[in-house]
């Protein structure tokens, strides 16, 4: 379980400062002898710690990148897939010298970066509404 928290909270930062700032709201509320809410953080602290090692523990991420377009004739593309798991420390080198990273947070942002929150919330009449004003806007400063 060490090993899984050595990999994933250097590399996710985010959940790292998550955690150590329910760890450090504990410790507050044991030195302020409130018990009630130290039992809750702990319990928050643990149900995420959980969840981050169930969700990553054994898994490995396969993900399919498509070649670009050329117009050169002599150039055939190649489809390439990469494989990220927690033993690879979810990071690939390929021969440019590029590191790519791939892990279930990045699925989970790819979901909710691909959702249209104003449709969701208001309707998808306000939400045209705002990509209008927010197009006309771009076009008045000249992009």
């Amino acid at each position: 379980m060490i090993d899984v928290f050595k990999v994933f909270y250097p590399t996710h930062y985010n959940f790292a400062a998550l955690a150590i700032l329910l760890l450090l709201l504990f410790i507050y509320l044991l030195t302020k002898k409130n018990f009630k809410w130290g039992i809750i953080t702990m319990v928050l602290f643990l149900a995420l710690n959980i969840a981050i090692y169930k969700r990553t523990e054994g898994k490995a991420w396969t993900i399919t990148i498509e070649p670009e377009k050329t117009s050169d004739p002599y150039y055939t593309p190649q489809v390439k897939k990469m494989t990220f798991s927690v033993k690879k420390n979810w990071s690939i080198t390929d021969e440019k010298g590029e590191v790519h990273h791939w892990c279930w947070v990045e699925d989970y942002w790819q979901e909710f970066s691909s959702m249209d929150l104003v449709s969701a919330l208001w309707g998808s009449k306000s939400s045209k509404k705002m990509v209008k004003a927010s197009e006309g806007r771009a076009e008045d400063i000249g992009e």
